[in-house]
């Protein structure tokens, strides 16, 4: 049950932040920049943490290589191409597109990592799909 109120958290703060960065990146500010902004303040309050908290950094090399090149995925390609959806486009649109993650998350887990399938997993990814559809049709553009 904590994993949910968990991952409930994390959908408030996902969903939040691009009306956040939308106000951000109205003015001058390059998606590199605020690339640059965002992962140092997150860096930052992280080592913090690690510090005060006085967690371990020694993980086995595979692990942190695989943590890194999610990060590059997630934190800064991601983020690049997400900064410029919200910079030119509307965060009504362009959050619900992007948050489309879990599906990409789930049919790539489901052929990489041989995670099971079922027909409502299959169904929930459809109704995600209609729902990416329904948003972009109504933006009217």
């Amino acid at each position: 049950m904590k994993s949910v109120f968990f991952a409930i958290l994390a959908s408030l703060m996902w969903g939040t932040a691009p009306v956040l960065f939308k106000l951000g990146l109205r003015g001058d500010i390059h998606p590199i920049s605020a690339l640059v902004f965002h992962n140092l303040s997150a860096f930052l309050l992280a080592l913090a943490i690690t510090v005060i908290t006085g967690m371990k950094l020694n993980y086995p090399l595979r692990e942190v290589m695989l943590i890194i090149a999610g990060g590059i995925m997630s934190g800064f390609l991601g983020l690049f191409f997400f900064f410029e959806a919200v910079k030119r486009g509307d965060v009504s649109i362009v959050a619900p597109i992007a948050s489309t993650s879990p599906l990409w998350g789930s049919l790539i887990a489901f052929i990489l990592l041989d995670e099971p399938f079922s027909w409502l997993r299959a169904f929930g990814i459809l109704l995600v799909v209609c729902g990416i559809v329904l948003i972009s049709l109504s933006s009217g553009r």
